[in-house]
């Protein structure tokens, strides 16, 4: 099953840090060893467009089980005000799973 999830939003120009822990169970009491996945989220407008990419490279390992993106004030000013869909797709080997799915707003920056 797919797990729904809300981002927390992203304020532009400001610098925006999520992590992502994997488990084997829904307590998380069991660490699931992700060292070896690839990841990948997109988000998109409702005309299909991708607002927003997230490549491996920008999924950082913490441990084998906690993956971290890290986003300065430069890169969240680039990205448009708005709410989108997005998706996390994870690759094991040569398999493709989509294992989050959800919405993430982007919202515009009050204070310059």
């Amino acid at each position: 099953m797919i797990g729904e999830l809300n981002m927390k939003p992203i304020k532009k120009g400001d610098t925006y840090v999520i992590s992502y822990s994997f488990y084997e169970d829904k307590c998380e009491t069991d660490p699931l060893d992700v060292s070896t996945y690839s990841f990948k989220l997109q988000a998109k407008n409702t005309s299909g467009t991708v607002m927003i990419e997230w490549l491996n490279a920008d999924f950082v390992e913490i441990n084998n089980y906690t993956r971290k993106v890290s986003l300065t004030p430069v890169q969240t000013a680039s990205y448009t005000a708005g709410e989108y869909t997005y998706e996390l797709e994870v690759t094991i080997s040569s398999n493709k799973y989509t294992w989050m799915q959800g919405y993430v707003e982007v919202q515009t920056q009050v204070t310059s």
